[in-house]
């Protein structure tokens, strides 16, 4: 059967592709496992060891308790006092002799203890204070030490152990109507050879059992704490007692790195566990093993999904393939009927390097030269005089000004009249700072030299009744600012804050440094703003209107955009006034703007 090209090239593709896709999903399917593993890993061993820091939070906060009533001198008196028949007389004991405030205030920030126990060994009446109120304590320090719990803890000479208290059990309470998590130890004094007395604080076991419960992500996942002496404190989801009865009994091989997050394996269950450093509390969380059926969704059928998808939307790529010969044909045919009526912008992308691209690139130089001759002979001639106009007028205009200002000024001079001849001089010099200055950028200085000047012209309409003063530290004269950035609030002072009233009026312009930025501020005295107005500046809808009418050119918005295309959101602005006692300006830039702007054009090169 003869073959055509389109049918050749779909077969020889597919024989040469289909065994790489294969080698390919193969490769993936056990890399995905190999992750899906070990991300199951990370999750479980980064779970064990929030549970157990979580755990280990609350319980220090139970040892600092515990720590700060073993040390405390007064209940050390009562402990070690040789008198406890005198001091039993007292109802009012443990109130009167003991920091009892101190401690039910630390249990009342604390929240989650519920009862403390103090049980002295000379034979003076325990303190027992309950406060859920829905358990007692033993009151009798015989029954108390015949407790295994007891006989531990003065074996472990003032270790602190711990113990679950289930609901109803009858060996630390009289009456427990609620599960808890006690905290023992005993008291001994500073050489560990005498005992004082028997510390048992009791925290709500809700808390701990939440942390646990939720940890736990699926049901296949168990959750089980212990003390560093096997009690079981906290167990959550469901796992097998011949389980549970290895992890108990291979505790003691796990104590030599406290700390650390270990894993072992019994049966089809991963065992991880971390057994904290300072409390000795082990948390052990049980997870099935990763198989591949658990993993099937993103292991198995994604690979698969991939293989069987890419053999499929093969076949119109492979038609599509077939047609690339003739596509640049076309293309190069309708870019030169578009030259031929006389759309000169025209190019061909040059795809491939075989006789249709060389046809393309030598259509490219063609059009390339024509237009550089048409530009050459046409557009450069027509720039070029609009741009020797443009120029000239750019050079007409501020000398005609300037020299117009400078005639003034000489005949006011030969006048006598000094004054004028002042005031136009800075309105010349004003002119200069202004328009004479093609640079967005200026010092400190140059912007005060303009307010400056600005003043001055002010000053000649207002006479006495304006007053001001322009105070810069000189550490800041020589950094550079956006031009005009203080001129159009000052402006905005004089035009609507003294024009419009009566009286006298004053105003301020200074500039410190504060560490690295530099702060103006434009006070002035005059008839001030409301809310209304204030808000209205800030308006977007408002701005525009408000802005023109306030200070006209150089608005607000106007300002504030400049201010964010240089520094970003580097900068301050700040607005306060009250009606009838004027209006303040703070600017807030960072220094070193030319170093700002030099980073930027760095970062806008390597872009």
């Amino acid at each position: 059967m003869k073959l055509s090209i389109r049918q050749k090239l779909v077969f020889y593709s597919y024989a040469v592709i289909t065994p790489i896709l294969l080698l390919i999903s193969i490769l993936l399917l056990a890399h995905n496992y190999r992750s899906a593993v070990k991300s199951e890993e990370d999750r479980c061993i980064q779970n064990v060891r929030n549970i157990s820091d979580s755990i280990s939070v609350v319980q220090k906060n139970i040892m600092e308790m515990g720590t700060y009533i073993s040390i405390n001198d007064e209940i050390k008196k009562i402990l070690t006092s040789d008198e406890p028949e005198e001091l039993n007389r007292d109802a009012r004991l443990w109130k009167n002799h003991a920091p009892l405030q101190i401690i039910q205030d630390m249990v009342a920030i604390d929240g989650q203890i519920k009862s403390v126990a103090i049980y002295p060994e000379n034979g003076i009446n325990p303190y027992l204070n309950c406060i859920d109120r829905s358990s007692s304590y033993l009151g009798d320090i015989g029954q108390v030490r015949e407790q295994a719990i007891y006989a531990l803890a003065v074996q472990e000479k003032g270790k602190f152990l711990w113990q679950r208290v289930g609901r109803y059990q009858n060996d630390t309470y009289q009456v427990n109507q609620n599960d808890k998590i006690v905290m023992y130890r005993e008291i001994y004094d500073m050489a560990r050879k005498n005992k004082l007395g028997y510390l048992v604080i009791g925290s709500t076991a809700e808390i701990f059992d939440e942390i646990c419960e939720n940890s736990l992500s699926s049901r296949q996942e168990s959750v089980v704490v212990m003390s560093e002496y096997g009690a079981e404190l906290v167990r959550c989801g469901t796992i097998e007692d011949e389980l549970l009865s290895s992890m108990v009994t291979g505790k003691e091989t796990q104590k030599a790195d406290r700390g650390r997050v270990q894993k072992s394996t019994w049966g089809v269950y991963n065992i991880y566990q971390c057994q904290d450093e300072e409390t000795g509390t082990i948390v052990y969380e049980i997870a099935r093993r990763v198989g591949w059926k658990d993993m099937s969704d993103t292991v198995i059928f994604a690979p698969l999904a991939l293989l069987i998808g890419f053999l499929f939307g093969l076949y119109p790529v492979l038609l599509v393939v077939s047609d690339l010969v003739s596509k640049p044909l076309y293309t190069l045919r309708v870019a030169m009927e578009k030259f031929m009526r006389g759309d000169f912008s025209q190019k061909v992308d040059v795809m491939t390097q075989d006789e249709v691209g060389e046809a393309s690139a030598c259509f490219n130089r063609m059009v390339d030269d024509i237009r550089e001759l048409i530009d050459k002979n046409y557009v450069l001639a027509i720039r070029e005089r609009e741009s020797e106009l443009d120029t000239l007028q750019a050079q007409i205009n501020p000398h005609f000004l300037y020299n117009t200002l400078d005639s003034l000024y000489w005949k006011a001079t030969e006048s006598d009249n000094d004054e004028i001849a002042e005031d136009i001089l800075s309105l010349s010099q004003l002119f200069r700072l202004v328009l004479n200055r093609g640079d967005g950028i200026v010092t400190v200085q140059t912007e005060a030299d303009l307010l400056e000047r600005y003043l001055h012209i002010q000053k000649m309409r207002f006479g006495k009744r304006l007053s001001y003063e322009i105070s810069l530290e000189r550490d800041i004269l020589e950094e550079e600012i956006p031009k005009l950035i203080l001129q159009p609030f000052v402006e905005n002072a004089i035009v609507h804050g003294f024009e419009s009233a009566g009286g006298s009026y004053s105003l301020s312009v200074t500039g410190i440094r504060e560490e690295r930025n530099m702060v103006f501020r434009i006070t002035d005295t005059g008839v001030g703003m409301s809310e209304e107005q204030l808000e209205a500046i800030w308006d977007k809808e408002d701005n525009r209107k408000y802005a023109s009418q306030r200070i006209g050119r150089y608005a607000i918005r106007n300002v504030r955009e400049r201010l964010e295309l240089i520094y970003h959101e580097n900068y301050e602005l700040h607005i306060e006034s009250r009606v009838g006692c004027g209006t303040t300006v703070t600017i807030v830039v960072p220094c070193g703007l030319k170093e700002i702007r030099q980073n930027e054009y760095q970062a806008t090169d390597c872009g």
